[in-house]
């Protein structure tokens, strides 16, 4: 009987979790006491230092993070994604770190298989060290962060789900928008806030040396708009998973998104021009690889290739 109550007690939790999880996700900055009257969490016993413990929890065991503004394509202004590889094996290591040093580079995977590296920068043309070779690189349009409503289910169940999953027919848009508007100091905000997006404007505007109050006007009116903000769930805390990095052509790519919303852990969707990449976080490789085998034979995707990260980072 007492392991059947913790069991509920548990689920409620990570539940309650959820809900916050969400929360955040459909208005990033509202205010904890708000989020607590909206879930049932304030009232009478109850006090914003409630929700602030959950999220303080949740944070500590990497079961979220703070949510992230993603900036959008823009005719002006767009993300190229290059896939790399390395002229020798014995460089390897020492060649990713010099892409993550490197101040062109945002976003960059060490991989085992095909390729060596996949970075993505703004620069439409980097000339890169000796050492390095671009395989093919394409424009990549606004990533897709799935919100993961298996979160109370167990992965291989979830994984059956999607590899049995009669997928929607279409394609995501891949459109770049008219102009990107800003200035030095909204790129300066942007970048203040980008792996938080719920950071205090007093701190953003030490940072960036305008007022708080300028902060907060920018923000709404010049910095938000222009933006997506990515929320992120891993009900068994980030660093449990394993993760693996797809590359796929498919005329279902839209189905295949919503599919992905099954699973128990946000997935990463990065439409490049021709194919999606994808990262998805996982506990058994076996399931991943009879999950596309079996997408791919129903001819849900035409092919698909499967490697692994043995690391990346966020610049």
């Amino acid at each position: 009987m007492s392991i059947r109550i913790y069991c509920m007690d548990l689920r409620e939790r990570f539940e309650r979790y959820f809900l916050i999880y969400q929360g955040i996700r459909e208005k990033t900055r509202i205010p904890l006491k708000g989020l607590g009257k909206n879930l049932g969490l304030s009232g009478r016993g109850r006090t914003t230092s409630t929700v602030s413990r959950h999220l303080m929890k949740m944070y500590e065991l990497q079961i979220t993070f703070k949510p992230n503004l993603i900036l959008r394509g823009f005719e002006n202004s767009f993300v190229t994604a290059y896939f790399l590889r390395a002229v020798s094996k014995k460089d390897v290591s020492s060649l990713f770190t010099v892409l993550k040093d490197d101040p062109r580079i945002s976003y960059a995977i060490f991989l085992s298989g095909a390729y060596d590296f996949f970075v993505t920068s703004r620069e439409h043309c980097i000339d890169f060290q000796d050492g390095l070779s671009v395989v093919k690189k394409s424009l990549m349009y606004t990533p897709v962060y799935t919100v993961p409503y298996g979160w109370d289910k167990e992965m291989r169940e979830c994984l059956i789900s999607v590899a049995n999953a009669d997928l929607e027919k279409g394609l995501l848009d891949r459109e770049l928008e008219d102009f990107l508007p800003w200035n030095e100091i909204d790129w300066h905000i942007f970048h203040s806030m980008r792996f938080n997006a719920r950071k205090q404007f007093t701190d953003v505007g030490r940072e960036t040396g305008v007022s708080s109050d300028t902060v907060k006007r920018r923000f709404y009116e010049n910095v938000l708009p222009y933006c997506n903000v990515a929320n992120y769930f891993f009900p068994k805390g980030y660093d449990h998973y394993s993760r693996s990095f797809v590359i796929l052509h498919s005329d279902y790519e839209k189905g295949l998104v919503n599919a992905l919303s099954k699973l128990p852990c946000t997935s990463y969707v990065y439409p490049l021009e021709d194919e999606l990449a994808l990262i998805l976080f996982h506990e058994g490789i076996n399931d991943v690889v009879t999950t596309f085998l079996k997408l791919e034979e129903a001819g849900f995707i035409e092919d698909h290739l499967l490697l692994t990260p043995a690391w990346h980072w966020w610049f």
